[in-house]
């Protein structure tokens, strides 16, 4: 799943997800309107209640063991994935994929789904984020932005900010090795020194081919439960759509004309009035509307209006406008543009994945991987006293 922002997400979190992987996060991005497509990104994995993940009371801990050892009989030397040659090591494979796991839990466990209906592409998810940190890394190389000693040591003081036994917990906890430690809270770093290399620069011309600002005219040829119309009503739908394009093609005022219609005849959503619940139209960044509603959104300046856009919803008449405070979307290009750069580099990057990798049964992996964090903690915290029984 080469998703890079939504990876990109956990990996800027990385340093902040060193918690009970029974906590989690991330929030399902709802479509902007009935053309939009589905776009789900990861937050902080540590930041929100999720569905619990919490393991089942049939797992018994042996904390006589590391947690890597209990939870999927490796070490945490093993390396289970090369990327371009570089080795990335079990502890830190497996952390990733437990933070894929718990992202994705707290997301769609609610609605049932489970770690054994999607292991593979959570395998992948993981193999992803290993490939995302050490792509990342040759990528500051490369760019000479690599992190300063201030730096490095801002990440081990905020490593030590809860002190030696917290860290000494989360160590055993995640079964982490000091120089993983490191490599998950200097990921900041690396992300942010890369980002401000890599897209030194935002122009005008950059933003208007990742943010666009329209309003539309739809004309629906499927009914209220996405079912298509009969083929006599969609007729009619098109040639609607077709004289109504017409009469904005004439109109002295385009913009005025739009509204008019739009106001008058679209079929996108409306509230229990009847007004449109979109009446300003929308700002959208690629992957938010349906791919021909994209395309053709793009394909036009501000100010021009397009022909008949044909999606799965029905017909569609674009008018592109200009997006208010243009620059407010530099920060969000620049992740965009990484991300892009990053996806290139994995098309092109030589992975090798260990044959452990691919044979570990991921739901039983995670169940142990979390009790056992459970179980550390647990034996960790002080014994509550009691207090003596009164009559």
């Amino acid at each position: 799943m080469k998703n890079w922002k939504r990876l990109a997400a956990l990996l800027v979190s990385g340093a902040m997800a060193l918690s009970l992987c029974a906590c989690g996060g991330g929030d399902a991005d709802p479509s902007p309107d009935p053309s939009a497509s589905a776009q789900t990104t990861g937050g902080d994995p540590s930041a929100q209640p999720s569905a619990d993940p919490s393991p089942a009371p049939s797992v018994e801990v042996d904390l006589s063991q590391d947690a890597l050892a209990f939870s999927a009989g490796l070490s945490g030397a093993d390396e289970l994935l090369t990327v371009n040659g570089t080795a990335m090591p079990a502890d830190l494979a497996l952390y990733w994929l437990a933070m894929s796991c718990n992202n994705f839990l707290s997301q769609y466990g609610m609605f049932g789904l489970t770690l054994t209906d999607y292991a593979d592409v959570l395998r992948d998810d993981a193999v992803n984020l290993c490939a995302y940190n050490v792509l990342l890394r040759q990528r500051a190389a490369e760019l000479g932005c690599l992190p300063t000693d201030a730096q490095v040591q801002q990440a081990r003081d905020t490593m030590m900010a809860q002190g030696q036994e917290q860290y000494d917990l989360l160590k055993t906890a995640y079964g982490l090795s000091d120089d993983s430690m490191e490599y998950i809270f200097t990921s900041n770093a690396y992300y942010e020194n890369v980002l401000a290399a890599a897209v030194p620069e935002v122009t005008d011309e950059m933003l208007n081919g990742y943010v666009y600002q329209v309003k539309h005219i739809l004309f629906k040829t499927v009914d209220d439960n996405r079912q298509p119309l009969s083929d006599e009503e969609a007729a009619e739908k098109k040639q609607q759509a077709e004289d109504t394009l017409a009469q904005l093609q004439a109109a002295d005022d385009l913009n005025a004309r739009f509204d008019e219609l739009m106001n008058q005849l679209s079929e996108d959503g409306r509230n229990a009035d009847g007004a449109l619940a979109a009446p300003d139209g929308y700002t959208a960044t690629p992957g938010q509307m349906v791919p021909e509603f994209e395309a053709a959104a793009f394909a036009l300046k501000p100010g021009e209006i397009s022909g008949l856009v044909k999606s799965d919803y029905g017909y569609h008449i674009i008018l592109r406008g200009e997006v208010a405070d243009l620059h407010s979307y530099d920060g969000a290009f620049r992740e965009h543009a990484l991300d892009q750069q990053l996806s290139g580099l994995l098309e092109s990057a030589q992975l090798t994945r260990a044959p452990e990798l691919d044979a570990l049964d991921v739901p039983s992996f995670y169940e142990r991987y979390a009790a056992y964090q459970n179980a550390v903690m647990a034996q960790a915290q002080p014994a509550e006293s009691e207090s003596p029984a009164g009559d």
